[in-house]
């Protein structure tokens, strides 16, 4: 199937911290399905940690301990979220940090493996213009003439959105370079970060 006609769901986390091998845990999942650059389903979802929020962490992405009591666990949003992604490809932006606090949520709930295809848009903004200094969401939105609140960013729902549609001014220019199937992607280094087993 040709990369425009895949569908996708992009997604993106927000977090108590940087690092999920040293405690830290998920406080968002935001994401979008996508399909031929429409969004057909949504998933957003914040989540307890437990654990009094990091002003920093506030700060950066305005969610606030009083957002986050009552609302359900890590290990339970993240069951939700991967029935809801079913076998569809997986994209995240930086998709390392994300991929970290997805496979730690797999180990601390004995959740097996993460066994899906994930796509890095970071490496793929690299991959097509090698001689850019920055590839953050901001730098990108812009370089590709997407509409960004600024404002909204780091916030999960508002970033996969906004991913989705990078991704997809992506996929039209691999397309030019005559990159047009999964298979074909997959080959260049650094794009598919994770496959499936």
């Amino acid at each position: 199937m040709n990369l425009l006609e895949e569908t996708y769901v992009v997604f993106d986390l927000e977090t108590t911290g940087l690092k999920a091998k040293e405690g830290n845990s998920i406080i968002e999942i935001g994401a979008v399905r996508v399909q031929n650059n429409k969004v057909v389903d949504r998933f957003d979802e914040l989540i307890n940690p437990g654990v009094p929020l990091d002003p920093e962490i506030t700060r950066i992405t305005t969610i606030t301990d009083a957002m986050l009591e009552g609302k359900r666990t890590e290990e339970e949003v993240v069951k939700d979220f991967i029935k809801w992604v079913g076998d569809d490809i997986l994209v995240a932006h930086n998709a390392q940090f994300d991929l970290s606090f997805m496979k730690m949520a797999f180990f601390k709930y004995s959740l097996g493996t993460f066994n899906y295809h994930v796509i890095d848009t970071l490496g793929l903004s690299r991959y097509l213009e090698p001689f850019e200094r920055y590839h953050n969401l901001t730098v990108l939105s812009s370089r590709y003439a997407i509409q960004w609140d600024e404002n909204k960013h780091h916030r999960a729902d508002y970033d996969a959105e906004g991913t989705s549609l990078i991704l997809y001014e992506m996929l039209k220019r691999l397309e030019k370079r005559n990159i047009v199937t999964f298979e074909e992607l997959s080959k260049i280094p650094k794009i598919l970060v994770n496959k499936r087993i």
